[in-house]
Order: structure tokens, then sequence, then C-alpha cells
């Protein structure tokens, strides 16, 4: 019985080749993107979990709250918090990690920056490192380092990686102790390079990680006890920091900071704002929910394709079913059958889906920046959860057809082919296609939106000059080589062909970071103090930029206040100057900028560093950061010892010229180091990556889902108007022209549309304004995208309409009529 079915499914496919070409590929669209959303959701919701008893494993979290600052949430703790919580009951294990960028060079043949992890010891083993070559113990001695496989063959390519040489930061050179299989990039822990703690390449930079308890710097994991309450394995930790940690003249240590422990397997959605996390950005609960929604509605799009395409031949198999039940088949039996003929088309679409998936998985990973692969699909939860989502296909797409097919009655066998079109039916039908165009139209206008808040965030005035502005990375060092570093890079710039300024800075605009201090009038309570961002800059920094003060000076050598700040020995005896943006002298009450000028601030820029500092001019507020955050009141000063890159700026027309300047100069002073550099205005631009990326997948699950609504509608118009051939014909013979007949459908199918647009707008209107909220700076939603959205669908719909009764209009109505 059952392979009799299968026979009358496929006959009944066949005979309807387009309708099911239709059906079958708007299927295949609408599973290929719910796959490929539900894989990428899948990597961002099992972050970490192939770690060994993830569930078990946690991390330190810091929450500190100075005075005058705004609270920092940390994924850090201090160094010798590590060696206290080992002794805690229900802790089994623990370990640090440490994380910093080096110049690494191998042999004299190739030099890059790389971001390197300093662990302790029992980190491989503590989150399952898998070895390829060499021992795991390695890192017990401080002269080794491990890579992971994919560093060993960009490192040495099909050579042996065990006992070859890297050498750090020029100087430091280690061995090849052991090669480690790639960890998986859905990890906050995809390191390539692990080196010791005690290694000298570390040391050279921090040697107190064992006992400075007031920095901050390391991830501290914990493998607890599943018999042990996690809040008071914290609570423990707390009371170790406190006892350990003098507090401020004044001040309660408990007021000032607190720890938690962060589950590891929950740290890529927790949506916490830690001031930097390791391994890039986190993920974003409310995009999956968003990804989520909009493949739903892609889905939903594509099955009311297969309902629509099969009520509207049900009267077509009227004569079958009214016969297979003169015979004596059941209701329940025609439902069966028609679900089975729904199956075999979600089967077919499926197997074109999954090719699809495979074809397109690999860039559309590479451009959401995950891994994605079928292979997900293996993992038997996700196989289950794959398994279902063909199985709500099958029932969307044919349980309300099946049962339309299934009660038609007896004596329709005598009726007329056509006749037994119910207008409940063609009601239904227009609602499917309102949704579907809804969707559509919605889409579109949220893809307009957020193209033009992109275009908007890439074209706007910051406030400065970024074009032939060159950015320098990898000068920072110890207070006193920066300053060597930069001062001889300086000299090596001067006078070269092409090279405008040059400059340095603690930060850029492009990295949209700056960190806080506090600061307050001298006159002002320590209660009055307030939190500004701060940032150490050269004396050339704003004129670089194109910045001039609206009040007072900037920085330059020809004060000795600003040129003493380069003399580690008599900068102490200066007052440091201090340049304010507009938004600063706002928030410390100064009145004008010119009021300003002269005024003397107690500033802090790190916890127990006060500096007496005076203000010495005022710049107009610029973005320094993204447009996503409002200006923040910021404060200038010159300090040579925090630089971290140095920014050059090219004589226009000659880049070229400039760029090869910028090498000789670079290599002149660090031989050594590669010459790693990004352009400061590409890098601004970068910024907005997230929301490019927005864009493009709203603009292609947009076009998929018009695409799909209007094969739908293609194949619906093909039908009806077949229905309603002898209707025109007879109309034509009463004298109608091409024309009267072309209007008449084109209202009647452009009803459709309008309601759908009468849905779409306030819809579409409610989700781009929360959308838009998350910016500070944002464009105002214009009617003419609105508008052009929905005046999109209709041309579409238009044009298919015209297409389809064109062509049954020119077949001559004596033909027609007869043939009825």
């Amino acid at each position: 019985m059952y392979w009799n079915y299968f026979i009358t499914a496929l006959r009944n496919q066949l005979k309807h080749p387009a309708y099911s070409a239709i059906s079958i590929f708007g299927l295949m669209l609408g599973l290929s993107v719910t796959t490929l959303v539900f894989l990428y959701i899948w990597q961002e919701t099992h972050y970490d979990r192939h770690l060994p008893e993830a569930e078990r494993l946690y991390v330190v979290e810091a929450n500190l709250a100075f005075p005058g600052r705004a609270p920092q949430l940390l994924l850090r703790a201090p160094g010798p918090l590590a060696a206290e919580a080992a002794n805690l009951v229900g802790v089994e294990e623990v370990t640090r990690l440490w994380l910093a960028w080096y110049t690494l060079s191998i042999e004299d043949r190739l030099q890059f920056n790389s971001q390197i992890g300093a662990v302790d010891s029992n980190f491989p083993s503590l989150l399952g490192l898998s070895m390829l070559e060499g021992d795991i113990d390695a890192l017990t001695s401080p002269t080794s380092v491990l890579i992971s496989a994919s560093m060993a063959e960009r490192l040495f390519g099909q050579d042996p990686a065990l006992g070859r040489t890297i050498t750090f930061n020029g100087d430091r050179d280690l061995l090849v102790g052991g090669v480690y299989r790639d960890m998986p990039q859905a990890s906050h822990l995809a390191l390539d390079i692990l080196l010791p703690l005690n290694s000298p390449p570390v040391t050279d930079r921090v040697n107190t990680f064992d006992t400075n308890w007031g920095s901050f710097s390391q991830l501290t994991y914990l493998r607890i006890s599943s018999d042990v309450a996690v809040d008071q394995v914290a609570q423990s930790l707390q009371s170790i920091l406190y006892a350990n940690t003098p507090a401020p003249p004044g001040m309660n240590i408990e007021d000032l900071s607190s720890l938690r422990l962060e589950p590891v397997v929950g740290l890529h959605l927790n949506g916490k704002p830690y001031s930097s996390r390791p391994n890039g950005e986190a993920g974003n609960v409310m995009l999956l929910w968003i990804g989520a929604t909009i493949a739903f509605l892609i889905m939903l799009v594509a099955c009311i394709n297969t309902v629509n395409m099969a009520t509207a031949r049900s009267s077509d198999r009227a004569r079958e079913v009214a016969m297979r039940k003169v015979v004596g088949a059941s209701r329940a039996q025609l439902v069966v059958q028609f679900l089975g003929e729904s199956a075999l088309l979600v089967i077919v679409a499926a197997l074109g889906a999954l090719v699809l998936v495979e074809l397109a998985a690999g860039p559309v990973g590479d451009f959401v920046g995950r891994s994605l692969s079928l292979g997900l699909l293996l993992e038997p939860v996700a196989l289950l959860a794959f398994v279902s989502v063909l199985m709500l296909f099958i029932l969307l797409s044919g349980l309300y057809p099946a049962f339309v097919l299934a009660r038609h009655r007896p004596h329709a066998i005598f009726q007329p082919a056509g006749s037994g079109r119910s207008q409940a039916f063609w009601s239904l039908r227009t609602l499917l296609v309102v949704f579907q165009f809804c969707a559509s139209i919605t889409l579109i206008i949220l893809a307009a939106a957020v193209w033009s808040q992109v275009r908007f965030l890439q074209s706007a005035d910051l406030g400065f000059e970024a074009s032939e502005v060159v950015q320098v990375h990898g000068i920072g060092r110890g207070p006193a080589q920066t300053i060597e570093l930069t001062r001889r890079l300086d000299q090596a710039l001067e006078g070269r062909p092409g090279i405008q300024l040059s400059s340095a800075a603690e930060s850029s605009p492009s990295w949209d970071y700056a960190e806080q201090a506090r600061v307050r009038l001298v006159e002002a309570t320590e209660a009055e103090a307030m939190a500004l961002d701060k940032l150490a800059v050269d004396l050339d920094f704003f004129e670089l930029l194109g910045i001039s003060p609206l009040e007072g000076r900037v920085f330059s050598d020809q004060y000795g206040s600003d040129l003493a700040q380069w003399d580690l020995e008599q900068r102490d005896q200066h007052e440091l100057p201090a340049v304010l943006n507009m938004t600063a002298v706002t928030s410390l009450g100064l009145g004008t900028a010119a009021e300003a000028l002269g005024r003397a601030l107690d500033f802090e820029p790190n916890p127990g560093t006060n500096l007496d500092t005076r203000i010495v001019g005022v710049v107009p507020d610029f973005h320094f950061k993204s447009l996503k955050t409002t200006i923040a009141p910021m404060l200038f000063y010159p300090d040579p010892t925090q630089f971290s890159l140095a920014l050059v700026r090219f004589e226009p027309g000659r880049r070229s010229e400039g760029m090869a300047s910028l090498e000789q100069a670079w290599s002149s002073v660090l031989p050594d180091q590669a010459l790693s550099w990004s352009s400061l205005d590409v890098d601004l631009v970068d910024q907005y990556e997230v929301e490019r990326r927005q864009f493009t997948v709203l603009a292609v699950l947009a076009g998929i889902a018009v695409l799909i609504a209007l094969l739908g509608l293609f194949g619906l118009l093909a039908h009806v108007i077949a229905g309603r051939r002898k209707e025109i014909s007879l109309r034509k013979v009463l004298g109608a022209e091409k024309g009267d007949v072309l209007r008449l459908f084109l209202w009647q199918f452009s009803r459709p549309v309008l309601i759908a647009t009468a849905i779409s707008w306030p819809l579409a209107w409610l989700l781009a304004s929360r959308w838009l909220d998350g910016f500070a700076y944002r464009i105002e939603l214009s009617p003419f995208i609105f508008v052009a959205a929905a005046a999109l669908a209709l041309i579409f719909a238009w044009i298919l309409t015209i297409l389809q009764v064109t062509r049954v209009s020119r077949t001559r109505p004596a033909l027609v009529l007869r043939a009825q």
C-alpha cells in the first residue's frame, strides 16, 4: 500500500513539473537558510563545551569601583590569588593565563606579531590539550614553548617543529617543546602559542605575578567539585582578596572591589561589558534570536508556497479523492497519503539543501567569523534537532493541504474541472500570500535601514582628519625604552620624502577604547571627583589630526613643562599640562573654555598616583570612540611612557613615497622587528564591520524571502489565471480590451501586497527603531525606505501578473470556449 502511495505521489509531482519545481526550490532555499542559521546558533551556544568537565570550570570575575572612576568589570584577577584558591575546599585545580602581544622571529627569515598565552604548567592538562608532538610537560621548563599545529605549519612548513627556536621581541629564544592539536574555534581559548609564566619573555615585562595583589592582570580558572556551592567558593576568594589588599586611607576595601565566579561555558553569551575579552568579540543573544526569527519566517514563507500550490490544485484532484472514497478509502488514509506527498517534497528539497549548505558553509562561516560545517549535524542532539526541523517543514507544508484534499465529497467527480474551487480556499491563499509579502517587505526595510546607518557611520564627520594617516603598532616597551624608541623613530622619519608629520599616542580613535582616570578640581572634595577618559599623547598629536584649540594651546616642544615629560628624572619637578575637550569642561563645571584655562586639577591616572595638573588648552569635541557611544569627557596629557602606537601623516599624493620612507625609518630603528601598520581611515571604517555583516545578512535573507514569495505568487497566478481562461475569453468576446482585463487582475493581485504593506510598515519601523537605539548617533528613518520597499514588492507582483495575463489573453476566445 505504501509503495502505491509513493508511486501516486511521484506521478502527481511529475504531472505538474512547474508547480513541483516551484515548491521544491522554495523549500530547498528555506531549508538551506534554516540549516545555516541552525549551524551558527548551535556553535554560538556551544562555546567552550569541548573542555573537559566544562560544566565545572569557572573563571574569576572582578568588579572594581574606585572613587571617581566608572565601575570596571574584568575577567582578570590578582596573580597570587591562584595559590590561595588551590587550598580552598572543593577547588580541585587552579590555573592562570596572561595574554600579551609579542613580535616573533624565526631564524632571521620570518617576523610577525602574534598574541601569546603565558600559563601555569597545568594549563594544558586542565583544558584538555591534545599533543601531536612532544610532551605536555614541556611547560615546566621556562625555556620551552608549545605551539599549535597550524602555527607549526606557518612557522616551519612541513619540517619538524620540535627543538626549533622562536625568538620573542628580538632577544629572547625559546625552544619548541611540543605541538598540540588546534583548539576549536568555538572557544575563548583558541591560542596558538603557550609560554610558561616564568619564561624570560614574560618576566622581562612582568615579574610580580605571584606577589602583586593590586594588579588584576590574569585569567584565573578553577575546577570546582560538583558537591560544593560555587557562591561559597567565590565568597572565600573575596575574603582572601580583602585580607591581602590594603584599602586607601578612609575607604573600605569591600566598597572598592568584589569577586565572583563565572561559568566558562557561559562566557561567550553572557552579555557582560568586560573591559576586554580574550580571543575577540563576544556573542550576542539578541542576534541569535533575530537570526532564528528570520529563519523561521523564511521557513514559513517556503512552506506557504507548498500550501498554496497544493490547495490551488485541490480541485484538479477532486475526482481522484472522490474515486478513492467511493472504493472505500477513509479520510485518515487520504490524509496520510497527502502528508506523504508533502514528505516526499521536503525530503527531495532537503537533499538539495544539504548540497547548498555544504557549498555555502565555508564562505558563510568566513563571513560571520565562525567555522560552520555540516559535520556539526553528526552530533546526536544536533541531528535530532535537524530531523525535528524537517518534520516541522512536513507538517507546516502538508498538514492543511492534506485535510483540504481529503474532505472532497464523492459528488465532486461529476463536477466540471475548476468548479470545485471554494471561496474559502481563495481567502486562505490570499492570507498566506499577504504573510509572504509582509515578511519580505519587512526584511527589505530592515536591510535598507541598516545600510543607511552604516553609510552614515562611515561618512560622518568625526572632528579630525583621518586620511593619509598610518598607525604603526608595536612600540610599547618599558618606560625608558618607550621614550627612547619613540624619540628615535621620530628622528628617523623627520625630513624623509612623503612624510609630513609623526606623533604617538596611548590609544587610537579606531580602537574604540580609552582608559578612565579620576580627576577633580583641587578645591573640590574627594567626593566630587569625576571619571574622565584619559589619553597620553605626543606633542604633535593634535596637529597631526588637524585639531585646533578653542582656547589656550595644545602641547608643544616650545614649553618646558611639556618637554620635561620626556625626562624620567625631571618630570616630577614640573606641573603636568593638560588639554580637555569641551565635554570635560562642562562636566567639571568650569563654565566656558576660556574660564577653564589655568585651573588646577588633581589627576590620578592610576590608583595611588596623583599628579598636580593644570589646564593649558581646550579642544572641540571629536569622536575618539565609535558613534555607538556619546562623546565622553576626555583629558589629554603628554606622557611618552604610555605610548603603544605611532601615528604618521603622509604628504597629500605621496603615499607610496611615505610608505617607503616609513619602512626605511623603521628598519633603521628596529631592524629585528617587522613593521606592523594600518591606515587610520580604514580602521575607523572597520569599527562597524559587525553592522556591515548585519546588513549583508539581512539583504541576502530579504532577497531569498522575496524570491520565494515571488515563486509562490508566480505559481498561484499561473493556476488562478489558467482557471479563469473562460472568463477572460468571454470578456474579450463582449468587447473588453486587453488593458481592461489586465487592470482587473492587477488590482486583484495588488491587494495582498497593499495589505502586507499596511502590516509590515509599523512592524518594520518598530524593529528598525529598536536596532538604531543601540547607537548614540543615528539616522532618522526615512519614509522613502518604506515606500521604496512596498513599491519594489508591488512592481514585482505587477510584472508577474502582466506576464501571466498577457500569455493567457493571447489565446483566441473561440479556441478556449470550444474547449470548455
